[in-house]
């Protein structure tokens, strides 16, 4: 079992190509800029829980990668969706 990234873990300001690590696919992930699909996560290894507005979309890293530039980016899968109880 990986251990879960919280959002605050995360970089929120504009990735950089080169700083880029990861890229996130499925679910909501398609309606995201692409700042926000493609950008740096400090343990790739870690599942990512991503603020979006009154829910949380979490994202699990896989083996694939792509490549990006100069560089390739390990490919995060959606998971699923958990909403903020109120």
């Amino acid at each position: 079992m990986t251990e879960e990234l919280a959002p605050e873990d995360v970089l929120t300001q504009q990735t950089t190509a080169e700083e880029a690590n990861v890229i996130l696919r499925g679910g909501p992930a398609a309606e995201f800029p692409d700042h926000e699909r493609i950008r740096y996560v400090p343990d790739p290894r870690s599942t990512l829980k991503l603020p979006r507005g009154n829910h949380y979309a979490h994202f699990a890293p896989t083996t694939e990668t792509i490549p990006h530039g100069t560089h390739d980016l390990q490919v995060f899968l959606w998971t699923g969706t958990t909403y903020v109880a109120e």
